[in-house]
């Protein structure tokens, strides 16, 4: 476990050496790279070292879990609470669209664990920032990605894309976690960071990405999820995330006008369940993180994180 533990030392130990350069820079760029904003307000802002939240620069260090693998909400205050005690910054969740919608005409954010809003405000009261992630696809390992299963008989279309089939199946839920999600925003003075849409989506391009040819359909898909996000009042930067270092990523010289907030990013998980036969995956994760210097890093479902120049946030 030695090495492992020197290489992990070793690069917490490069993100302190950062810190001093980092922090006398809290509302100027540093070494030219600029502060960006999604456009709609300053709240969360981020460049090529942090976030910054109303004006001081935040690590995102965040724990993932999800509340509908434990569907008994006076237990949530326990499992977060672990979490802040950790060390952690924040928190991410998958939400399930399949949990909250188990037919296609039922849509349920009330009853019970359905209604997941006390995790905000336990949030709020722990001190701990929460990285949003409604899908509609999750994966999360659980059945159908978190898709409900009446979405997979065919009626809906090939699914992830623009086919209004799909579109007016998975509106009504995202529109409503969406509404729901808004009023919890740092925005608002709440802890609610940054909003996932989609998740671990390739498709950029069609073919070799070397080529560069778009693929509209894609492109459309993610501009509906984000028009849908902005028109329900979330007005924090949007994320998106890729699967792994081999999936074709999203780009901001994805095509003129098309798609131009969708940036590239990579995933490099290590998948670990036993690091001492394993601890390669570690070095490569670490490598990565070496590489990204210049960009601000957070550890995220196993993964790291950067931010883009273009105005949404890549999680890594």
């Amino acid at each position: 476990m030695a090495p492992l533990r020197t290489l992990l030392l070793g690069a917490l130990s490069l993100l302190a050496s950062m810190q001093p350069a980092v922090v006398s820079a809290q509302n100027n760029s540093i070494e030219g790279w600029p502060i960006h904003n999604d456009g709609l307000n300053s709240v969360v802002q981020w460049d090529h070292y942090s976030i910054i939240v109303n004006g001081r620069r935040l690590f995102v260090f965040a724990g993932e879990w999800h509340y509908w693998r434990l569907p008994v909400p006076e237990m949530w205050v326990d499992i977060l609470q672990k979490i802040k005690s950790a060390g952690f910054t924040g928190f991410t969740f998958y939400s399930n669209w399949g949990y909250h919608a188990p037919n296609s005409t039922t849509l349920d954010f009330t009853n019970g664990a359905h209604n997941f809003t006390s995790l905000y405000t336990i949030a709020k009261e722990l001190g701990l920032y929460v990285l949003i992630r409604p899908g509609p696809y999750v994966n999360a390992e659980a059945n159908a990605g978190g898709f409900p299963l009446w979405l997979t008989t065919g009626a809906y279309g090939t699914l992830r894309n623009n086919d209004s089939r799909y579109t007016d199946a998975w509106t009504p839920y995202f529109d409503e976690h969406a509404s729901i999600s808004s009023e919890y925003l740092v925005t608002k003075g709440e802890n609610g960071l940054v909003y996932q849409i989609e998740n671990e989506i390739g498709g950029q391009w069609k073919g070799s990405p070397t080529n560069k040819v778009p693929n509209p359909t894609a492109t459309a898909y993610m501009e509906l999820l984000e028009a849908a996000a902005r028109r329900n009042g979330i007005d924090v930067p949007l994320t998106q995330n890729q699967p792994n270092m081999n999936s074709y990523s999203w780009s901001s010289d994805w095509a003129p006008g098309a798609g131009g907030k969708l940036v590239h990013h990579l995933t490099s998980r290590s998948q670990l369940t036993d690091c001492r036969k394993r601890r390669h995956r570690w070095s490569r994760l670490i490598s990565v993180l070496l590489d990204m210097r210049p960009q601000p890093v957070c550890f995220h479902e196993r993964t790291i994180c950067a931010i883009s120049s273009r105005g949404l946030l890549q999680l890594f």
